[in-house]
């Protein structure tokens, strides 16, 4: 297999695990329909909610990555004697921050319930966070 291959191959793999824009619409529109009962056993309890005039009530719920480390940038000292019958090592090491780490990625779903049903919904977020949230 030439390079070229192995790099096309790759790029084919690596674009099927990404989560699109659409992977998010089928994610959402499982839910229509779906009881509040049925959300919160998946999701467990909103984070706030309000209920509106006209009888509805909306339910987030928000789930947040965790923070990833930033780049960091490894000192290290050692030292070995050689010779004379013997050998002895020191090693001290250190990391050092580069930059600020990147802020956590949120998914925020908003799901609207009326007669105790999803009628409506509005999910913020990267498709990489919130295609995750398809009903099973």
């Amino acid at each position: 297999m030439n390079s070229l291959t192995r790099i096309a191959m790759a790029l084919a793999v690596f674009l099927a695990a990404c989560a699109t824009a659409q992977d998010v619409e089928n994610a959402k529109s499982s839910w229509m329909g779906a009881s509040y009962e049925d959300v919160l056993r998946a999701w467990g309890a909103p984070a706030r909610s309000t209920n509106t005039a006209d009888g509805r009530y909306w339910y987030t719920w928000e789930t947040v990555s965790a923070v990833q480390p930033g780049s960091s940038v490894g000192f290290s000292l050692g030292g070995v004697r050689l010779g004379g019958g013997g050998a002895t090592g020191v090693g001290v090491g250190t990391s050092v921050p580069v930059g600020s780490p990147p802020p956590p990625e949120s998914c925020q779903r908003t799901l609207i319930f009326q007669n105790g049903v999803v009628v409506d919904q509005s999910w913020q977020g990267p498709p990489s966070m919130c295609a995750d949230f398809k009903r099973h």
